[in-house]
C-alpha cells in the first residue's frame, strides 16, 4: 500500500508541475468563464446568477496569495485535480482490498479527457468532482459500517459540492435509489437522514440569496433544463441532432478507447450484481440518462454529466483485473495513449508541420477560443493611455469578453455590459453603465464582428475612433474583434429580454 502511495504522489506531482508550467509560458488566455469566475471573486456574495458562492471564494484565496495571474486562477482546478486522483486510489482499494486496482484506477482517471478539462481549467467542475468523490468516498464508508460519524462526514462533504455546483443535488436521489437496491433496510435508519440533514444546510445561503434576486439562479437552471423558456415547437431532426452529439460526445469525454472496459462492467454487473459495481455505475447511469432526457429538446453541453464519471475508472480497472491478458495489455496501452494525445491535444502547433491543419483547422480548435485575449487586454490599454481617457469604463455585449478585459486590461477595472439582445448573465445583477450618464464619462466598447451598433452612435456624443483586433492562432485568423471608443455617454437604449 504504501510503496502505490508513494507512486502515485510522484504521478500526481509531476502531472500537476506540468500543468502550472504550462499555463505559465503558454501564450493562450483564460477560458472565459475562469475570468467570469474571478471576477465574481472580486465582487463576493453569497451566491451568483447561475453557480453558488465557493467558486468565487477558492479564486479569492488564491489569488489573493499569488496575485491577479493565470497562474493562480488555476492554481485551484490542479490542487483539487490531485486530491480527486487521491480519492480514487483510496476508495478503490477500500472497496475491493486492493491498493493496485486504486492506483491503476487514478493513473486511468489522469487520462481521461473529461477529468483533464476539470483539472487543467477552473471551473465549478474542479471542485464539484473533488466533492463527489470525497462524499461518495464518505457514503461507501457509512453504507459498508452505519457509523453515524460517516454519514455525517459524507454530508459536510456534499454540502461543500452543493456550494460549488448546484448539480451536487442530484447525490441524495441516488443514494436513495443505491439503498434500495442493496440493502433497503438502512432507509429505516437514521444515518442517510442525518446526511441529507447536514447536506441541506448548503440550501441557506443559496436560498436566502435567491429570495433577494427574484429567484434568478432557478431561473437559469430552469432554461437551462428546458423547463423555463421560449415555448418551441418539436423539431424532430434537431432532436435527432442533440441526441446523437450527447451520446457521442459523452463516448469521447470519457474515452473511446476505454469504452470496451465500460462495456465489460456493466456485463459483469448484469451477471454477478456486486454491490461496489452497483455503487460506482448507478451514479454515472442515472445522471447520464437525466440529460439524454434533457437532450431531446434541446444542446447538451458535454461536460454536465461528468462530475458522476468520476468513479468509473474503478469499475474499468476492476473488470480488466478479472479479464485474460490482453485486455490487460490493452488497458496499459490504452491508457498510454490516451495520456499522449491529451499532450499532443494541448500542443497543436507541434504537429502543423505534419498536416495538422488539414485534420483540425485552427479556427475549429477548441483551444483557439483561448487564444488573444492577453494581448487584448494590453491593446486597451495602450488605446486608453494613448488617447488620454481619464474618466472611462470598458464595456462590451458580452459577458464572456467583458471578464476577459476586467481580468486583461492593465489595472484590472470593473467592466460592464449592455444588453442589445442576449440573455441574462450576472452582470445584470450589479451596478450598470447607467451610473455614468452625462458624467462626461467616454466608452471603451468591444465585441466581436464589425458591425455598427446604432445604440452607441446615437447613446455617446461621438465615436472616437474604431479598429479592429485579429486573433491570430497557429499561424491563422481565428476571430475579429471591433475595438471602438466613445465620447460622453448619455443614454444607450438597451433591450429589456426576460431570457435566463
Amino acid at each position: 500500500m504504501r510503496s502505490y502511495s508513494f507512486l502515485l504522489v510522484l504521478v500526481i506531482l509531476i502531472v500537476s508541475v506540468a500543468k502550472v508550467l504550462f499555463t505559465a509560458t503558454t501564450s493562450l488566455s483564460l477560458f472565459s468563464e475562469e475570468a467570469q469566475h474571478w471576477l465574481w471573486s472580486q465582487n463576493l456574495d453569497w451566491n451568483y446568477y447561475s453557480k453558488p458562492l465557493m467558486v468565487a471564494v477558492y479564486n479569492f484565496i488564491l489569488t489573493g496569495i499569488f496575485g491577479n495571474t493565470n497562474v493562480a486562477v488555476r492554481l485551484s482546478a490542479v490542487l483539487f485535480s490531485a486530491g480527486t486522483a487521491w480519492l480514487v486510489f483510496k476508495l478503490g482499494g477500500k472497496m475491493f482490498r486492493d491498493s493496485s486496482l486504486g492506483f491503476w484506477a487514478a493513473i486511468m482517471l489522469l487520462v481521461m479527457p473529461f477529468f483533464h478539462l476539470a483539472s487543467f481549467f477552473h471551473t465549478t467542475d474542479s471542485s464539484l468532482l473533488f466533492f463527489w468523490a470525497l462524499t461518495y468516498y464518505w457514503l461507501w464508508m457509512a453504507t459498508e459500517t452505519r457509523e453515524t460519524k460517516y454519514w455525517v462526514f459524507a454530508g459536510m462533504a456534499s454540502a461543500m459540492g452543493m456550494l460549488s455546483k448546484n448539480t451536487m443535488v442530484l447525490v441524495i436521489p441516488i443514494i436513495f435509489m443505491y439503498l434500495l437496491l442493496v440493502d433497503v433496510k438502512q432507509l429505516k435508519e437514521k444515518g442517510v437522514y442525518i446526511f441529507c440533514l447536514v447536506f441541506s444546510l448548503s440550501f441557506i445561503p443559496i436560498i436566502i440569496w435567491n429570495l433577494e434576486n427574484d429567484f434568478v439562479t432557478f431561473k437559469h437552471v430552469g432554461a437551462l433544463g428546458g423547463v423555463l423558456g421560449e415555448n418551441r415547437s418539436f423539431d424532430i431532426i434537431a432532436s435527432l441532432r442533440y441526441i446523437s452529439e450527447y451520446a457521442g460526445g459523452q463516448v469521447a469525454i470519457v474515452s473511446a478507447l476505454f469504452f470496451p472496459f465500460l462495456l465489460m462492467s456493466f456485463r459483469r454487473l448484469l451477471k454477478y450484481r456486486e454491490r461496489q459495481l452497483i455503487y460506482i455505475l448507478l451514479p454515472a447511469v442515472l445522471v447520464w440518462c437525466l440529460f439524454l432526457g434533457i437532450s431531446v429538446s434541446k444542446r447538451v453541453e458535454v461536460n454536465w454529466p461528468v462530475f458522476a464519471y468520476v468513479n468509473l475508472s474503478i469499475a474499468m480497472v476492476y473488470v480488466v483485473s478479472r479479464a485474460a491478458d490482453y485486455w490487460k495489455k490493452y488497458a496499459f496501452y490504452s491508457t498510454a495513449i490516451s495520456g499522449f494525445m491529451i499532450i499532443l491535444i494541448m500542443n497543436p502547433a507541434s504537429l502543423d508541420g505534419f498536416g495538422y491543419k488539414k485534420v483540425l483547422k485552427p479556427a475549429k480548435d477548441p483551444l483557439g477560443r483561448l487564444a488573444g485575449y492577453a494581448e487584448m487586454g494590453q491593446r486597451l490599454g495602450f488605446l486608453i493611455d494613448s488617447l488620454g481617457l481619464e474618466k472611462f469604463f470598458v464595456f462590451s455585449d458580452s459577458y464572456h469578453l467583458a471578464s476577459e478585459m476586467a481580468f486583461y486590461v492593465p489595472g484590472n477595472p470593473q467592466t460592464y455590459t449592455i444588453n442589445l439582445g442576449r440573455r441574462k448573465n450576472q452582470f445584470d445583477l450589479w451596478p450598470g453603465i447607467e451610473q455614468f450618464e452625462n458624467r462626461a464619462y467616454d466608452g471603451v466598447y468591444l465585441q466581436r464582428g464589425t458591425e455598427d451598433r446604432r445604440e452607441l452612435l446615437t447613446g455617446f456624443e461621438k465615436r472616437l475612433l474604431k479598429e479592429y483586433f485579429y486573433v491570430i492562432y497557429r499561424g491563422d485568423t481565428v476571430r475579429t474583434f471591433s475595438i471602438e471608443v466613445y465620447r460622453n455617454l448619455h443614454h444607450v437604449e438597451e433591450r429589456e429580454i426576460e431570457r435566463y
